[in-house]
């Protein structure tokens, strides 16, 4: 239950900080910076540290087992998709969201709402996701 939504062309993920659990929800954070990329995680916040801990380290070790997981990598080269069994797949659009918002938010930024408006539509439509909107850029020059 996330909303992730990543533009190469601009340089921003642009995330939700809602995390649901045990009939109450609570803010997380969804991107972090690993070197110069920006890695948004959707699915499972138990499987999506445990795999970012293994891609931090430089994807060293046996890689965790995955069942519900989707993450996105903004690098200066482009905007990945980082699949549950390991394939990176460049976004050749350019853009993309992904969790329970992420069809909403890519919606509503092909219809011409900025990243930032894009996730805050995610959020008044697809209940999973709200909070604060986070907003991550790519380092200058990166």
């Amino acid at each position: 239950m996330t909303t992730i939504f990543a533009d190469a062309k601009t340089g921003v993920m642009v995330s939700d900080s809602k995390c649901s659990g045990d009939g109450s929800w609570y803010p997380v954070t969804k991107v972090f910076r690993v070197g110069d990329e920006l890695v948004g995680i959707a699915g499972s916040l138990k499987e999506g540290r445990a795999w970012l801990k293994w891609y931090a380290a430089g994807k060293k070790g046996v890689r965790p087992k995955l069942e519900s997981f989707v993450a996105l990598s903004l690098r200066k080269e482009g905007l990945y998709e980082l699949c549950n069994d390991g394939l990176e797949l460049l976004v050749e659009r350019g853009f993309l969201g992904v969790g329970s918002g992420g069809p909403c938010a890519t919606a509503a930024f092909m219809a011409g709402a900025s990243p930032v408006r894009s996730v805050e539509i995610a959020c008044l439509v697809d209940l999973g996701s709200g909070g604060d909107v986070v907003v991550h850029k790519l380092k200058a020059g990166k």
